[in-house]
């Protein structure tokens, strides 16, 4: 009986994530273990950083930037994603330095970070390009899992399987 009852519970929250998805945003995707190991490295983090990861999913990035010592925010459009990460950093105890925000990254302000990451999609890249010129200041690093901007340049690039991760520098 508690086999069927958690078996019921597990479906009724892929289900949950599932259809929530059609409502508030892109599919969800999590970034392989892989992938975040590239993106730590690239992204040559330092002390006393700020860092966002714009559609932040099951908190993943956000968790692994806090356990390395940065104010880590992830900004989450999807609430089933948003609460489920915030329930991984409260069981960790990572509180004091990864948050998740409920709301389109395309709404933030990330003038004062030193560190963006993304996995998004193609569609979005041009408009986030855009969105970060503008905003971010000089010498602010981005970094990409997968999805190349149209018109900023990588600084560096790590490769992962089949995929890659890219480093953009703010001029």
């Amino acid at each position: 009986m508690d086999v069927l009852l958690l078996f019921l519970i597990l479906l009724l929250l892929i289900f949950a994530l599932w259809i929530s998805s059609a409502f508030f945003g892109a599919p969800f995707q999590p970034t392989s273990d892989k992938a975040l190991k590239q993106m730590v490295q690239i992204a040559g983090i330092k002390k006393n950083q700020r860092m966002a990861d714009l559609g932040s999913g099951n908190g993943k990035i956000v968790i692994e930037f806090a356990k390395k010592g940065i104010e880590s925010h992830g900004f989450e459009i999807n609430p089933v994603l948003a609460l489920w990460s915030k329930i991984r950093i409260k069981k960790l105890g990572l509180q004091k330095k990864a948050f998740i925000h409920l709301g389109n990254f395309m709404n933030q302000d990330f003038s004062k970070l030193d560190l963006i990451t993304s996995f998004q999609i193609n569609y979005i890249m041009p408009g986030l390009e855009r969105k970060l010129q503008r905003e971010l200041r000089k010498g602010a690093k981005v970094v990409s899992n997968t999805w190349k901007f149209p018109h900023w340049k990588p600084k560096r690039k790590l490769s992962y399987g089949l995929g890659n991760v890219y480093l953009y520098v703010k001029d």
